[in-house]
């Protein structure tokens, strides 16, 4: 599902069934010794996922720990994106020279309740979900695009996290869909007042498929400065 989103010189992969109930290294299972069984699954699956993928090129990680503030501590030189939802996990991994940071979310296909809707998306974002749904017929009838407003700003907070460690809500940015090409900007509206990487936007690309909908955010280390293309 993801193939049409996430860019060349990205590394992913889709968590095996077995990876969800198989113990990691003690060091990273330390991490989750208190944890509900929902949450131990779950994270065994991203770490398993994630050892598969640095197996896959070669780079020598014998326990992914956490950072400062309890986000996934990548190897050097590597930055790294986990997401997972219903039985689907999911890793990203790509070098650091390549893309400064990487930010994946997938969520169930579903709309956003009534109850949540205004804590995630702005009033004009709602707006926009209306005008689209009335005007680009087909191709997006089948598409909840609260929900793609919802994994957008958590691939949004997944990229803008580890480079500035602020904590955005889901109204300190801005999503406009650009429906046609499946893509999205984020405008951060309320970033870090000192941040160590200034970003005002950042660009990605959103798909569907079966029961599930993913957003993909990254970063070119190129191009960082202001806003990522």
């Amino acid at each position: 599902m993801l193939t049409d989103i996430i860019p060349e010189g990205v590394l992913w992969k889709v968590a095996e069934d077995w990876m969800w109930n198989t113990p990691v290294c003690d060091a990273e299972e330390a991490l989750v010794t208190k944890a509900v069984d929902k949450r131990k699954r779950e994270f065994r699956a991203g770490r398993h996922c994630a050892h598969a993928l640095f197996d896959e090129a070669g780079i020598s990680c014998s326990a992914l720990l956490k950072g400062k503030q309890r986000e996934p501590n990548w190897p050097d030189g590597w930055v790294g994106s986990i997401s997972h939802s219903n039985g689907l996990c999911v890793v990203a991994i790509a070098p650091k020279a390549a893309y400064l940071s990487i930010g994946l979310d997938v969520e169930q296909a579903t709309p956003l309740g009534e109850d949540i809707i205004n804590l995630i998306c702005s009033p004009a974002e709602q707006d926009q979900i209306t005008r689209l749904q009335l005007t680009a017929g087909q191709k997006l009838a089948s598409i909840p695009l609260s929900k793609v407003i919802f994994s957008a700003k958590e691939s949004v907070h997944k990229t803008y996290f580890p480079l500035n460690y602020h904590t955005l809500d889901f109204l300190d940015a801005r999503i406009d869909l650009l429906h046609d090409h499946f893509r999205f900007e984020a405008t951060i509206t309320k970033p870090e007042p000192n941040p160590r990487h200034p970003l005002q936007r950042l660009h990605g690309r959103f798909c569907m498929k079966e029961s599930f909908v993913a957003t993909f955010i990254a970063l070119d280390a190129a191009t960082a400065g202001t806003e990522n293309q």
